[in-house]
């Protein structure tokens, strides 16, 4: 299964068929970032402006063709590579793009950089605890330096792109 997939998710509550249940929370996830999205213009102008580092989506394009490689794959490669977009956008989204920006109205440099680190790890410390709870030290500490290193990005380069572009290079690689 894709990495961050809850086994008990909504797409399971409508439908047992594992195919169906990923397609819905794809779609629910897809849905709900569109909505966040279309709320929070004032700050899509920043988070998405143009930056020279756009060239780096071509990383996770070009990884993609890893993933029959390094997953069992049991459901068609499409439906992978979409679920794990849309997963990697809206934790970025919601995590480095819409909080580190609210902290950064109220709070110094650092302080946001720190909390939005922590913020992330605590996300997938609850809900994926069977890799990322502290009783995982060595992959719990792993993704507190990733939200670590993601929020510096994030603070020096003001954009998402390369945020972006390395996590789901990250995700299609090595999950």
């Amino acid at each position: 299964m894709p990495p961050g997939l809850l086994t008990d998710g909504i797409g399971h509550l409508i439908s047992s068929d594992l195919g169906a249940a990923v397609r819905v929370e794809t779609v629910v996830a897809a849905l709900l970032a569109i909505v966040l999205v279309a709320l929070h213009r004032r700050y899509n102008r920043t988070l998405f402006a143009r930056s020279r580092w756009m060239w780096a989506y071509v990383l996770p394009a070009l990884l993609a063709v890893a993933l029959p490689f390094h997953y069992g794959l049991v459901l068609p490669l499409p439906l992978y590579i979409g679920w794990m977009a849309v997963s990697v956008f809206w934790q970025d989204y919601l995590t480095f793009g819409l909080l580190q920006s609210y902290l950064a109205e109220r709070l110094g440099r650092w302080p946001v950089v720190v909390t939005t680190a922590i913020v992330f790890w605590l996300g997938h410390a609850l809900f994926i605890p069977d890799r990322f709870a502290p009783a995982n030290l060595l992959p719990s500490l792993a993704i507190l330096a990733l939200g670590l290193v993601q929020a510096t990005l994030r603070d020096r380069l003001s954009t998402l792109h390369l945020i972006l572009a390395l996590h789901l290079a990250f995700y299609y690689a090595f999950a």
